[in-house]
């Protein structure tokens, strides 16, 4: 039979209150759309940032990472017999399969490498490195089935997230689509770049009717891109509005888009 703990588990507890750090802050980036640390505009960081794997079911995707660092960080603190050791495990071996499903989309999809997303993989797997070293006595007590355990908890994470990311398409009202198509005919232009949290900030108020914003990419990089026009329009700050002689920085609300297009 495994040994109880009698006190906390400090390494352990100490390991997810690291996480929770960085997972914490990758949700407040996303929350409010900054840069982050060691990451200049326009680079890897925000290029996953921006994307759609960086929600999920409507909250920041690290925000859900934030929230499994807390309850491991929890159980370890509170001392880990069998009850709580192998719920610390089951999360930390979610956390380990839904880290490397992300990582697998971030270099693979996206073709990026954001450092902090990849500390936090990494603190992850770490975690439960130190869960399985420091109870040996737990795990050689059913080895075949512990692994089985684990193994099933990340393939149902990555199950889960392949899912949701495969449903998750947008939708749009009538008049999301009305306006969009109103924005593209009525000669108004939205300047931004693939990376930048902002303009997908703007086009998630469109929801499913954003492929009919005039939206010119500005950056070389990006697909189909219109530098020269950016340049010419003197686009200095991402997303630009161009509504004829009206001209908006930063995300706008649809009201204030209708308004000024003349949208009725």
């Amino acid at each position: 039979m495994a040994k109880r703990v009698a006190g906390p588990d400090l390494a352990a507890a100490a390991l997810a209150g690291v996480g929770l750090l960085v997972a914490g802050y990758l949700a407040w980036l996303k929350w409010t759309g900054g840069t982050a640390l060691f990451c200049t505009a326009g680079t890897d960081c925000d290029i996953v940032q921006a994307s759609r794997y960086a929600r999920v079911l409507g909250l920041p995707t690290a925000l859900w990472g934030a929230l499994a660092y807390a309850a491991i960080g929890a159980l370890a603190f509170a001392g880990l017999d069998r009850a709580r050791w192998r719920a610390a495990f089951v999360l930390a071996a979610a956390g380990v399969g839904s880290s490397a499903y992300l990582t697998y989309l971030s270099l693979f999809e996206l073709r990026a490498a954001c450092v902090w997303c990849l500390a936090s993989a990494l603190i992850m797997t770490a975690l439960l490195a130190v869960l399985v070293w420091r109870h040996p006595e737990t795990v050689s007590a059913h080895p075949a089935r512990l692994t089985a355990l684990g193994v099933g908890a990340a393939v149902v994470a990555i199950a889960a997230g392949a899912l949701v990311f495969a449903t998750a398409a947008p939708s749009a009202t009538p008049y999301q689509e009305a306006l969009a198509r109103h924005l593209a005919k009525s000669g108004a232009m939205f300047y931004g770049a693939y990376w930048c949290p902002h303009c997908e900030e703007q086009k998630e108020l469109f929801g499913g009717a954003a492929g009919l914003l005039p939206y010119v990419e500005c950056d070389p990089k990006g697909e189909r891109s219109q530098t020269e026009r950016c340049r010419a329009a003197g686009v200095k700050v991402f997303p630009t509005w161009v509504l004829g002689v009206e001209r908006r920085e930063g995300v706008q609300p649809l009201a204030e888009l209708a308004r000024l297009s003349g949208f009725r």
